[in-house]
Formats: C-alpha cells, structure tokens, sequence
C-alpha cells in the first residue's frame, strides 16, 4: 500500500466513523423525540370504547371486560374504557362498523378473534375492511382440542395410529360434529379430520361453542372442539368423568414455522404428531398447506385489541406500553390465567407481522381449500392469497 493509498484509507475510515457517528446522533435525537411525544399523550377525561364484534359472554367478550379495567389503570389520564358488543355475520358486522366510523385518534378500539379473520380470509364478501386498516396493540394466541366422547373407545387403542384406525372404521354414522357454518372456525378442525381420512356427519347451525358443547355432552355429538383454555376451564367435568376424550391440539406455531406441542396440553400431540404416526410420513403438500394457513389464523390470531392504522405512532406506542403493563399484572390473577393461559402474547413488530402475514394463502393452498369446501359444503370461496 502506498503513501496516498493509506492517506486515503485514513480519510475514507474517518468519513465512515463520522458518518456512524452522525447517523447514532440522528437516531438518539428520533428516539428521543418519539418518547417525548408518547409521553405528551393524555387521555384524562376521555372515554375510550372497545368494539367486540360478538355477543355478551362469549371469549372476545370476556377478554375485553376483563383487560378494560387494567387499561383504565395504565393508560395516562386513567380514562374511562366502555365495552360496546356489536354482533353479526360471524363478527363481521362489528369489523366493518368499526372500520367505517372509527377515528385514528386511540379512543376506539377493535377486539377481533378467530371468527372475523377466517371470515376474511376466505374472501367473504361481507367483510367491506382490510387487515392493513388495523393495527395490533396486544395479540394473545390460543391453541385448540378436538376430543371424542370417550364410549368411542379410543382411549383403549395403545397407539395414535390404532387410534386413528379406529376412528376411521367408525364412519359419519357414529361420528357426529357440529358448527357454526361451513366456512365458521370449524372449518380447520374438519380439514385435519378429512387429512387423516375420517369422515364425519357434519350438523351446522349451532351459535356458538357453548351450544356444540352442550349438544356433546347430552351425546347429540360425537366429537367437539374448543380452544384449550376454554375446554380446560369450562369443560372440567367431561374431562373428569372421562366422557370427553382428547384426541390432539393445534399445538403452537414457533417463529421459524414449525409447530409444537401445546403448552396447556403438553400430555396430548399434536396435529402433526398425529399426521406423522398414521402415515408414517411429515405431513406436507397444498391440502397440508391449507391446513396450517387456517391453523395460522386460529392460534396465533386467536385474541387481539386492536387501532385504525392510520393512529399517530405516539399514540401506538402508549397503547403497548400499556398493554405490557396489563398483562404483565392481569397474568397474576386466577382470571388473567384462565383468559391467557401458558402462550406468549405479543405487543410490538412480530405482532404486525404475524397479523399480516397469517391472513393470506399460499396460492396452491388457496385453490385445493376451495375445491375442498365445494366438494365438502358446496360453498364457494376465494380465499385471499399472498
């Protein structure tokens, strides 16, 4: 290296430090000015309303009256939070009524669940919102069990595969299910029990979990599905008694996209687990594709409360703050426990991005789901494709 040489790369490390230098200064001062406008934000006096898109006594429900108060204590200003139930075509009344009239200035809030987003992945045409119209301020998963009434006798198989085998031999004449609609939440658990070969007699027309479970329960049905934390905490004596026999979870999805065991079921596999020691084989392919965008929607985007997109950043990020607070202190109650069981809930970017991302399918996926439905339901959908 020569003597301009070294003189030039002197200069050009010294442009690189200063520029570093320059660019650390700028973001400090961005940073800075962001605390400082999070911190001007002050809802004394006001009242915030929290739009659930389904009745009263439902999970969305339940979540929402049970953070509200919290949110009153860690939002500045401790304002006053009222809980407004809009239902309807599967949530989606709500969803486009908060849509259309809510403002961008953090005092209205959407709590979306399971039933809105599958509605709106599958193109339905009742959903007049987009997902980009919102943003998440707290995302809270939950995974779900399929279980059978245990006269079925699977619990006396050794294996996942006799259990399998067993099911399979029993046929739609003693396998009843029941549901909302063809396209309703049900939908991933009748595509997994189709995936293993088991055919059921489907009954639709049901209005909601507690209706499917009371109908299992007085032997109207043969199997049945629930979140975990609602078939753990409101299931109790058909887990007791042994008439409700679980059969597997959705288990969780990791961030590099594969799927464990539930946290709130760790004794019962999961869907893949399942999958696997049937056919001996790692489930994959369009149909399995299909499965796991629906399993995307229903465990990751189980819960949420969410703003317009449009709300100034400052206001986002009170609004999260404040939610890490909230769950932070409702997780230590009996109650918070039950709403929010063992999963990681998330306030920051990887809820954005999980809300994104997990409403859309793979095109392959998107077109044997909507010969399945058809072929199953004689529905038409179209689902939303990346």
């Amino acid at each position: 290296m020569n003597a301009c040489t070294r003189l030039g790369t002197r200069a050009l490390f010294r442009t690189v430090a200063t520029l570093a230098v320059s660019a650390s200064a700028v973001f400090a001062v961005a940073i800075s000015a962001g605390t400082a406008a999070a911190a001007a934000v002050d809802f004394s006096g006001k009242q915030i309303t929290v739009i659930v898109p389904f009745s009263e006594g439902g999970g969305t429900d339940g979540y929402s009256r049970l953070m509200a108060p919290y949110f009153q204590k860690y939002l500045p200003g401790n304002p006053t939070i009222q809980v407004v139930n809009r239902p309807g075509g599967g949530g989606l009344t709500g969803v486009n009524f908060y849509d259309a009239t809510a403002k961008p200035d953090g005092l209205t809030v959407l709590a979306l669940s399971t039933s809105a987003l599958m509605n709106y992945a599958l193109g339905d045409k009742r959903a007049r919102f987009d997902m980009k119209d919102f943003v998440p301020i707290i995302l809270s998963p939950r995974s779900s069990v399929l279980y059978v009434r245990g006269n079925l006798g699977i619990q006396n198989e050794s294996t996942l595969k006799a259990k399998i085998e067993k099911l399979r031999t029993l046929g739609p004449e003693k396998l009843v299910y029941s549901g909302k609609t063809p396209t309703s939440s049900g939908l991933t658990y009748n595509l997994a029990l189709s995936l293993l070969g088991i055919e059921v007699k489907m009954v639709f027309g049901l209005g909601g979990n507690g209706p499917m479970a009371l109908g299992f329960e007085r032997g109207e049905f043969t199997i049945n599905s629930d979140n975990t934390l609602a078939y753990l905490n409101q299931r109790q004596h058909m887990i007791k008694s042994g008439l409700a026999v679980p059969l597997f979870t959705f288990g969780v999805m990791n961030e590099d996209g594969s799927i464990s065991r539930d946290p709130a079921l760790p004794d019962v596999p999961s869907f893949d687990e399942v999958y696997e020691a049937y056919y001996g084989k790692e489930p994959s392919g369009a149909d399995y594709e299909a499965w796991k965008a629906l399993m995307s929607i229903s465990v990751p985007l189980s819960k949420s409360w969410n703003l317009k997109a449009e709300t100034p950043p400052e206001i986002v990020t009170v609004w999260r703050d404040a939610a890490r607070k909230v769950y932070a202190d409702v997780i230590q109650s009996p109650a918070g426990q039950k709403v929010f069981g063992p999963y990681k809930n998330l306030f920051g970017k990887g809820a954005v991005a999980i809300f994104r991302d997990n409403t859309t399918f793979d095109p392959a996926a998107a077109k044997w789901l909507a010969a399945y439905v058809k072929d199953h339901f004689n529905v038409t959908i179209a689902a939303k494709t990346d």
